[in-house]
């Protein structure tokens, strides 16, 4: 009998703080990356934080991954590794109550658990191990002597729902009851993939997406988890334990 699976998006879907942001602030920290390019993240932290414009965050976020991407070549693998432990072990338990007990309840169901991430491999394998995935999948730095040579491969950021497909062809995996859940618009491949898609805390345009197919959406607050169920128009108010 094959088993069902479900499948989470992490950086903003499990952990509150963006992994691959968390890294590139440590090596900042530790003198991995030159101390000028915290001016350039600073800045559009600012704009992000000031809500200037309506791209602020995404703005921010894809300066972070420039800093990281173009500074890549050179870096060594083991002060890039260290610096991951580091994020992960503060980090692990800093997450969303209601994807923490999704994630608990499907593990006692006997779900298989997937991991898609634009994240390094390495940091998801690592955050993930706490949680008991089964399997991971995310970006993977080329590397040679010990430095990383600045190449990276996608693997699964710009086609989740392909991605998806083949773990489940490859895993023997059962698409009967299957669930996804993720917060971007780069994850809506992934949850049409499923017959249970969640947007959790969407963005914008995933979450008008989400109201044209009719999947749920959920949002977090606080201590409070606010629930749109599909077709009805109403929201559910639950209480997070």
């Amino acid at each position: 009998m094959s088993r069902q699976f479900a499948a989470f998006d992490i950086d903003g879907t499990i952990v509150r703080t963006a992994l691959f942001i968390q890294i590139v602030n440590e090596l900042l920290a530790a003198g991995h990356l030159r101390p000028e390019l915290r001016e350039a993240i600073d800045a559009k932290w600012e704009a992000y934080r000031t809500r200037t414009h309506p791209r602020a965050f995404t703005d921010y976020n894809q300066t972070v991954v420039n800093v990281l991407f173009e500074n890549l070549a050179g870096l060594k693998v083991a002060d890039y590794r260290a610096a991951v432990d580091r994020v992960v072990q503060r980090s692990r338990l800093q997450t969303y109550v209601y994807t923490r007990d999704l994630i608990k309840s499907l593990k006692e169901k006997g779900y298989f658990l997937i991991a898609l991430s634009g994240s390094e491999t390495y940091a998801i394998e690592q955050f993930t191990a706490h949680y008991g995935f089964d399997y991971v999948a995310g970006d993977v730095y080329s590397e040679e002597g010990g430095t990383f040579t600045g190449q990276v491969v996608n693997t699964v950021f710009h086609d989740k729902g392909a991605a998806l497909k083949t773990i489940v062809e490859e895993q023997g995996l059962t698409f009967k009851d299957s669930l996804a859940i993720g917060d971007s618009l780069g994850d809506a491949r992934m949850l049409e993939t499923v017959e249970h898609p969640i947007a959790f805390n969407p963005e914008a345009e995933l979450f008008k997406l989400a109201r044209k197919r009719g999947w749920e959406i959920v949002v977090e607050r606080k201590n409070v988890v606010y629930k749109l169920e599909p077709d009805s128009g109403t929201y559910l108010l639950a209480e997070a334990d």
